[in-house]
């Protein structure tokens, strides 16, 4: 084939190319114009976030009045009688390490599954899992710590014993 014929041939085609691309175009603009701009300082039509917590409270509501389940739904309007509350269970510390040299003395203690780590000279710990009411460090005694929480003393030591802390 020659190159005239090819060059004659894409020559014809350019013109259905030019309507694709206007027509492409007329179709983008029109739909650019249709959609709205949001405006950011607008405010939404429904407020959801409100109806739907409105909608909750009043559920809650109703089925409180029509609870029939004993010793948790007041009875005729009474409070219930509370069950009296079991005297709290005393923690588990354990020491699972003592480490370091003189002043600066690293503690890892367990106290009810948590690990925290405690430095000597810091009464409350440097390092480990946040706990609310967490002991305070009074003294590490040799292979002993001593704890201190609510004006109550705690004595901690290590097992050589045992494989595991």
């Amino acid at each position: 084939m020659n190159r005239n014929k090819l060059w004659r041939r894409s020559c014809r085609a350019m013109p259905w190319r030019g309507v694709w691309a206007v027509a492409g175009a007329a179709v983008w603009a029109a739909g650019a114009q249709a959609q709205p701009a949001v405006d950011a300082a607008d405010p939404q039509a429904w407020p959801e976030a409100e109806t739907v917590r409105t909608l909750l409270r009043a559920d809650a509501a109703a089925a409180l009045t029509e609870c029939r389940v004993p010793g948790i739904c007041p009875a005729n309007g009474a409070t219930a009688s509370r069950a009296p509350m079991p005297a709290p269970v005393p923690d588990d510390v354990r020491v699972a390490a003592i480490f370091g040299v003189a002043r600066h003395l690293q503690v890892d203690l367990l106290v009810n599954g948590a690990l925290l780590r405690y430095q000597a000279g810091r009464a409350a710990p440097v390092a480990g899992a946040r706990v609310a009411q967490a002991y305070q460090l009074v003294a590490v005694d040799g292979g002993c710590v001593r704890l201190r929480r609510d004006d109550r003393d705690v004595r901690a030591c290590l097992d050589a014993g045992s494989p595991t802390p």
